[in-house]
């Protein structure tokens, strides 16, 4: 395509863009393709697949749950055709740990059982040591300090109490030579889940740990864990009544597992090659194994999609109803965070074979269990900004606009509830309530985004939730239409990237310069905002430095066509054109609305302060590969007041270019951006006090 045609085909396609008809209609696939694969993907059948796995406590390393689930998909994989299938057994650095049975009785004239690990293996918190003992229960209300405990002889007994487990754990049963303990939620604090409203969940069963050994290397004790109503029964018995109660406590538990006693976790890996071999741009998705019993959402549901995303996509190629792709699709079923780490640990090359990864994590929710609960998608961070970023808003943006609803539809005479649903056969017909947000970490893509790996990663994960890490996280929880919704999206940002050419760049153009047009707008207005404020050169500068942040994340999203290939070097010139076309424009709004603001000239230059001619004058490089900085960054002290996604930002700014004056710059506009409520606020000071600790551990060096 002429330069010429391909400007005219920008021009016409903002136009039509820009009519709003985007969004109903996904200009980045062949719409046969688009609807080929949404036809295929199916909630239901991920559905079957979470039936399955929910049926295992699976927490962490070495449990025999965690081992049928990865075994469960190295099968599925393997029986739906995907390629170079493999279940890879990692080095782990926890302890195994497996329980076959364990119940909590009241003992005497009337027996009563109060917990047992057949009805829900989350009333025996993980690493409990073995037990058989029957003895006086003891209340000890919070039962996390000294204080707790006065008056009080716990020896060779039981304790209930509320406060934190390990806290209880280490008065009671190391210091104070208690069997164990028998633990409930404090009724005082209502659960809030991830993040949502504090409610109290009176009988949810939480999922929880104790150490996994005492101080003197011996077993830890056990633990017990009841519903906030049990516990509250159960307290009241013990207050209100001068009669002892005693109990028998029976835990059957072993720090091996069938794989033998040394330290392991595990992850599966599939593939559909592509027809490129030389391409070295695999498009990875992934979803974590891990969790306690049920765990239907979290992640149950994310693994089952990246199953059924596989299936579909492979029994299309095998049909002939596509063709196969140029990049590989690499599929990883995982141990959370660490199967990558120490992935790429083991194989420290390999992250430079991958181009882009999906995490999808807690995809099924019910969204009528709990209306608060939203899809969320992550935006990339801006270290990491990329065209990739763009085709996942403008997959999301075509779902939400196909499966929702609104009055002038129906009064513009549409005969169905949504313009193009995708529906399960079995689930709701609610709305597809997913939006992009500012990107988080607290899942699996973030292995990918971090130093020194680089690999732009999103991640799907619904949020708040109130029955995360619970017995209510089970079947119930999940609704097949959100699931195969999540599973389409997935699949169709995956092959859209993994057939991406030059002949498509120029719809990767329209999505890149039209929504970097937005970004750039909204962080113009952000600067406008500063300058309005405060006048004086402090302020000012700190204008300029946001929209000098919004363009060069622009212009980094427009260089990561040429990863394409095929795309003529003129075209990307002429996108970086428009992008600093757009940044001029926008200096010149702050400099007029500065003079309208304050009634006087912008000021024409700043003085450094001291500290910024101290982050000038350095230049940090990473220093560190994958294998260091896999126990490396856990070392880095962090510094109060610096929100954990920003440091991690920081060391991803770090590539012997960037002054640390840059990295500041670049990291406070992003925390800007977002809001203070959202990313805090980054200094200068600790900045340079971040680099200084990655330093001090070797990660970094200036």
């Amino acid at each position: 395509m002429s330069l010429l045609r391909y400007s005219l085909w920008i021009l016409l396609s903002f136009i039509l863009y820009s009519s709003g008809l985007y969004a109903q209609d996904l200009k980045l696939i062949d719409p046969d393709i688009k609807n080929l694969i949404k036809q295929e993907i199916s909630g239901d059948a991920a559905y079957e697949h979470i039936r399955h796995n929910s049926q295992f406590h699976r927490p962490q390393g070495g449990a025999d749950g965690l081992m049928e689930v990865a075994r469960y998909y190295e099968q599925k994989a393997k029986e739906y055709g995907l390629e170079d299938v493999q279940l890879i057994i990692q080095d782990y650095n926890i302890v195994p740990w497996n329980a076959r049975e364990a119940e909590l009785w009241i003992t005497g004239d009337r027996p009563e059982r109060i917990a047992s690990y057949l009805q829900t293996p989350l009333h025996l918190a993980d690493y409990s040591a073995p037990a058989d003992v029957e003895t006086e229960l003891v209340y000890a209300g919070e039962a996390a300090s000294a204080a707790d405990f006065e008056g009080l002889n716990v020896e060779g007994k039981i304790v209930l109490g509320y406060g934190n487990l390990t806290a209880m754990i280490r008065e009671a049963v190391w210091n104070r030579g208690a069997e164990g303990v028998v633990w409930f939620r404090n009724p005082m604090q209502p659960f809030t889940g991830l993040g949502g409203v504090a409610v109290n969940y009176a009988d949810q069963v939480p999922w929880t740990r104790i150490p996994t050994q005492s101080p003197d290397g011996g077993h830890p004790g056990f633990a017990f864990v009841l519903t906030m109503a049990q516990g509250i029964e159960l307290r009241d018995r013990l207050v209100n009544s001068s009669e002892q109660v005693t109990v028998h406590a029976y835990v059957d538990s072993d720090y091996d597992s069938k794989e033998g006693e040394e330290p392991w976790q595990v992850m599966v890996e599939a593939y559909i090659r592509g027809t490129n071999p030389d391409k070295r741009q695999d498009i990875v998705l992934t979803g974590h194994m891990q969790e306690e019993k049920f765990s239907a959402n979290d992640d149950a549901s994310g693994t089952a999609n990246i199953l059924e995303i596989g299936r579909a996509l492979k029994k299309l190629i095998d049909s002939g109803k596509l063709e196969r792709p140029e990049r590989n699709i690499r599929f990883w079923w995982l141990t959370e965070f660490s199967s990558q780490r120490q992935y790429f640990s083991d194989y420290p090359e390999a992250h430079h074979e991958m181009w882009v990864n999906i995490n999808q994590d807690m995809v099924g929710a019910d969204q009528s269990q709990d209306v608060l609960r939203t899809q969320n998608v992550t935006r990339l961070p801006a270290t990491r900004f990329h065209f990739f970023n763009d085709v996942t808003e403008a997959v999301i943006d075509y779902m939400v606009a196909t499966n929702t609803s609104h009055l002038s539809q129906l009064q513009a005479g549409s005969q169905n509830l949504y313009t193009k649903p995708h529906l399960s056969r079995l689930g709701s017909r609610h709305r597809y309530n997913a939006e992009m947000i500012w990107f988080h970490g607290n899942t699996d893509h973030v292995p990918f985004n971090e130093a020194p790996i680089g690999v732009p990663g999103i991640s799907f994960t619904n949020f708040p939730d109130n029955y995360i890490h619970t017995s209510d996280d089970d079947l119930w929880n999940i609704d097949r239409t959100q699931l195969g919704r999540n599973a389409a999206a997935g699949a169709l940002i995956a092959w859209i990237m993994a057939t991406a050419s030059s002949d498509r760049a120029p719809d990767f153009a329209v999505e890149t310069l039209r929504r970097g047009g937005e970004r750039i707008a909204l962080n113009t207005g952000i600067a406008l905002s500063i300058i309005r404020s405060e006048r004086g050169s402090a302020n000012y500068q700190m204008a300029i430095e946001q929209v000098e942040y919004a363009a060069a994340r622009e212009l980094q999203a427009v260089e990561s066509m040429v990863q394409i290939g095929g795309v003529p070097d003129a075209v990307i010139s002429r996108k970086r054109q428009i992008v600093e076309n757009r940044k001029a424009k926008a200096m010149q709004e702050l400099r007029a609305m500065y003079e309208l603001f304050h009634g006087s000239s912008a000021p024409r230059g700043y003085s450094l302060t001291p500290i910024e001619r101290e982050l000038r004058g350095i230049t940090p490089e990473l220093t560190a590969g994958p294998t260091e900085f896999r126990t490396g960054r856990g070392q880095v002290r962090g510094v109060p007041g610096l929100h954990g996604l920003m440091a991690m930002e920081i060391l991803s700014a770090v590539n012997g270019e960037r002054t640390g004056l840059d990295i500041y710059r670049m990291v406070a506009a992003q925390a800007r951006e977002a809001g203070a409520h959202y990313y805090g606020t980054v200094t200068r000071e600790a900045v340079q006090q971040y680099l200084e600790n990655a330093k001090e551990v070797g990660l970094i060096g200036f």
